[in-house]
């Protein structure tokens, strides 16, 4: 395994989160057992992004992090943790810039292998049935795998069905096309924090009698 762990800092080597970030340091192991750096370079990520161009962002950084698969910051979450994730990187919360504890997370990312799969499986393109008219959907990552599905492509059609009682959704936040009185009518809507993420339990309301 390649011996470089990135570093998130702010102020040219102070150790932060990641949306206070303004600059990356490599820090890479030598033949001697020495941990020095290799390469320091400004770079912010702006999580207001959407994700489709926070992607785009994280890929510009793989660019210049050469073949450095190892990252670590104070504290790395929601949406930028996903992509990170899914672009091969381990990822770690650190408190301090120490050597031993650098070596400990290249034994951990060398150890942290993932298992062969039986098989590929897809990410699923729209809600998953539980029970009747009980369903489910990873927002986060069905965007992450299909940047080109919005939530409202996604969730919409569920929504009108006439079996759709209930759907948890995965999520950053709450689509904000959920919140308008089309929908405010018809659902109830109960978010709840699950992570670094929130959970979003969208219920269909009872039917109101009509007034006679």
């Amino acid at each position: 395994m390649n011996c470089e762990i990135a570093v998130i800092c702010k102020n040219k080597n102070t150790l932060c989160p990641l949306n206070e970030m303004d600059t990356i340091i490599i820090f890479e192991k030598g033949g001697d057992g020495v941990w020095q750096e290799r390469k320091v370079f400004p770079f912010k990520i702006n999580q207001e992004k959407n994700l489709s161009e926070l992607r785009n962002e994280i890929r510009n950084l793989i660019t210049k992090l050469s073949d450095c698969r190892i990252i670590a910051g104070l504290s790395i979450g929601g949406l930028a943790y996903n992509v990170f994730d899914r672009l091969g990187f381990r990822i770690f919360e650190i408190q301090s810039l120490d050597s031993a504890l650098f070596d400990e997370l290249l034994a951990d990312a060398a150890s942290d292998l993932p298992p062969v799969p039986e098989a590929i499986v897809e990410t699923p393109t729209k809600p998953q049935r539980l029970s009747a008219g009980s369903y489910y959907l990873d927002l986060i990552e069905l965007q992450t795998n299909h940047p080109e599905i919005s939530s409202k492509k996604a969730l919409q059609p569920l929504l009108h069905q006439a079996d759709f009682e209930k759907i948890d959704v995965l999520c950053s936040h709450l689509p904000l096309w959920l919140s308008s009185p089309e929908y405010k009518n018809i659902l109830s809507i109960h978010q709840k924090k699950y992570g670094a993420n929130i959970l979003v339990s969208l219920r269909r309301k009872p039917l109101q009698p009509a007034n006679i």
